[in-house]
């Protein structure tokens, strides 16, 4: 056992886990350096981060090595050769897959035992770890966030009005229009106060299908440009740096870090999980790296990303969508004050984002514990019946952000701001729920959905609603913004004012700089077609007063009594979670009715899922026909 010293066996560890784990790691994060920038992560987080991934496992290994040496010299250079076969494994796991994976790491632990060249071979690759840090921190796409160019010096403007401006992610206009084309005021109340008093610019269209190129468009009023990340070093001249110099800024960026460290320093939340996740994606087989897909859409499996370039492996990176969401916003709300000095309030709210998890209410009826609900993966949306209850959940997830919205509202009014206040409410993007399309991914057959998005602008003192359809892109609202406050933008912006006179925009168009695609707007069908939108929305959940959870396939059964049986569910009373969601397996197919203490409250159609032959059910149920206390619910086909 001498003759390999514990230094030595800690370099050829060290080499190992560079291999295995940490260029996967930096290889993954290059290509992606929206992760960083999706967190709000500092120079020195970065740094600390490869730093972590590159020395900390091989510094425990070395570690556990050395007291088990205390024991028995043989004991350490066995759990040495443990440690070697299973870094080999997952090298094999990197380069091939499981089954070869197996046999590289016993064959790599048999080599490293029998064979001196290659224990030599490791010794002389010592500096592995190093370069490869050195590259992902210098040379890497990651680079312009370890080293931000300096930050932009704010400008001093007159203007004195509080600014507040709202970024929903994820809303087409439509999901919040009834059947005339006015605001559902009775499912979307808050939004109807806003657009009672405010400028409502019904026909704005976004300018792109991602949130770190749309958010972004909406704060520097440029379109999105391919290779510029959602940083302050890819976009310094903002709407930070136009109002930081004279306005107190308190900002809540959810998928960004456009604003300079130098005008918001806040606290950045914790990625280690995240790390973990990305990396279990990255190396596990798909049957096994599956459950971890629960992180809710924040990062998308990357066994389904192509390979091909480093843009086609772009991969959703978004803080944890699943959790924490309303609560990051009320604590946004809490932080609203008035003062002497103006003050811009801005938040970017990840709702009504999927994971398409609450109930208007605001409780959940995803069970505590579980990811991402398993309809909502891809093969969900192959099933009819499951792509409009996405559309359903979203819309009732929807009436959650408006309650929240409604917070917002009621803060400003109760700090005497509402009146003299700018206020700006737009979305980044829309959603699309039709078969056989991705919700997100842009393509002629659903730009009707993803592209039209609310912008509701209350100017100072402004006390009565219009509506205006001039044709506006998010590019605009910036503009618009300083327009009233009649402050100038001192940088070339792609964007204009919707109060100066004539049309925009010659030619809209919608980019998906990730596909490299763009697409026409004001083609001589768009507007037909968000017309019937809006008319599909209308027919397939109803209009104002119309009961959403009358949606399905039999509502002439709803209210019926029904018979006995089912199972008793519990509702604490207080808790955020609520079983409004019915699902599982059944014998037959066709129709299934809900019955909640013997009385039908929702129906719905039974369903395959691809590569399983079970029959299986998912019905959203009324939050309010459960009690607190036992519930029965019966689950039966309607022959």
């Amino acid at each position: 056992m001498t003759r390999h010293p514990l230094a030595e066996r800690g370099l050829h560890v060290a080499v190992l886990w560079s291999l295995a784990v940490a260029q996967p790691l930096f290889d993954l994060l290059e290509d992606n350096p929206e992760f960083f920038a999706a967190r709000g992560a500092s120079p020195g987080r970065i740094v600390a981060c490869a730093l972590a991934v590159t020395l900390v496992g091989p510094a425990a290994v070395l570690a556990v090595e050395w007291l088990a040496g205390l024991a028995s010299e043989r004991l350490a250079w066995a759990l040495h050769v443990a440690v070697v076969g299973l870094l080999a494994a997952a090298i094999g796991l990197v380069v091939a897959n499981a089954a070869l994976a197996a046999v590289a790491g016993l064959l790599g632990a048999l080599a490293y035992v029998r064979w001196r060249a290659v224990r030599a071979a490791l010794t002389v690759l010592a500096p592995a770890p190093l370069v490869f840090l050195a590259l992902f921190l210098l040379v890497s796409d990651v680079s312009d966030q370890v080293f931000p160019s300096a930050d932009v010096q704010a400008s001093p403007v007159k203007a004195r009005a509080p600014v507040v401006l709202v970024i929903f992610d994820e809303l087409p206009v439509h999901s919040l229009m009834n059947a005339q084309g006015h605001v559902d005021s009775v499912r979307y109340p808050n939004f109807a106060r806003l657009a009672a008093g405010a400028t409502w610019y019904r026909d704005t269209a976004s300018v792109e299908q991602d949130t770190p190129y749309a958010v972004p468009a909406i704060l520097d009023a440029r379109y999105p440009r391919r290779e510029h990340l959602p940083v302050a070093a890819d976009h310094p001249q903002n709407v930070f740096s136009l109002l930081g110099r004279s306005y107190q800024l308190h900002v809540r960026e959810e998928a960004s870090a456009i604003c300079a460290a130098s005008l918001c320093r806040a606290e950045p939340p914790p990625f280690w999980g995240d790390l973990a996740r990305l990396y279990g994606h990255q190396v596990l087989p798909g049957e096994v790296s599956s459950p971890l897909r629960s992180l809710d859409s924040a990062i998308a499996a990357t066994a389904n990303v192509p390979r091909e370039s480093k843009r086609h492996r772009y991969v959703r990176l978004h803080r944890n969508l699943g959790g924490g969401r309303p609560q990051r916003f009320e604590r946004f709300v809490e932080g609203i004050e008035d003062g002497s000095r103006p003050r811009l309030h801005l938040v970017h709210v990840l709702l009504p984002h999927v994971p398409f998890v609450y109930l208007p209410s605001g409780r959940s009826y995803r069970p505590p514990g579980t990811g991402s609900l398993d309809i909502d993966e891809r093969p969900g949306y192959a099933v009819p019946f499951l792509v409009h209850q996405a559309y359903q959940r979203h819309l009732l997830q929807l009436e959650f952000a408006d309650r929240l919205l409604g917070r917002l509202l009621d803060r400003l009014r109760e700090l005497g701001i509402y009146k003299r206040a700018l206020i700006a409410v737009v979305a980044d993007h829309g959603v699309s729920f039709r078969l056989g399309h991705d919700r997100r991914l842009l393509r002629a057959g659903n730009i009707q959905d993803i592209a039209p998005v609310p912008f509701f602008l209350k100017a100072p003192g402004q006390q009565r609603g219009h509506i205006n359809d001039k044709p506006l892109q998010t590019i605009d609202v910036l503009p618009t913004m300083m327009d009233v406050l009649d402050v100038r933008i001192p940088w070339k912006v792609d964007g204009r004012s919707a109060l100066r006179p004539g049309v925009p925009h010659a030619r809209r168009e919608m980019i998906s700089k990730k596909f490299k695609h763009t697409y026409l707007v004001d083609s001589p069908s768009f507007e037909p077609r968000k017309r019937a939108a809006l008319a599909r929305k209308v027919r397939l959940f109803g209009d104002e007063d119309d009961d959403i959870y009358a949606f399905g396939p039999r509502p002439d059964l709803i209210g019926r009594p029904a018979a006995g049986g089912g199972r008793v569910v519990v509702v604490k009373r207080g808790s955020a979670y609520v079983p409004a969601r019915v699902a599982g397996t059944i014998d037959g197919e066709g129709v299934v009715e809900v019955a909640v203490n013997g009385r039908v409250v929702a129906t719905g159609l039974t369903f395959e899922l691809e590569d399983d032959d079970r029959q299986r059910y998912s019905v959203m149920i009324p939050e309010g026909s459960l009690r607190p206390g036992p519930n029965r619910i019966a689950v039966r086909l309607v022959r």
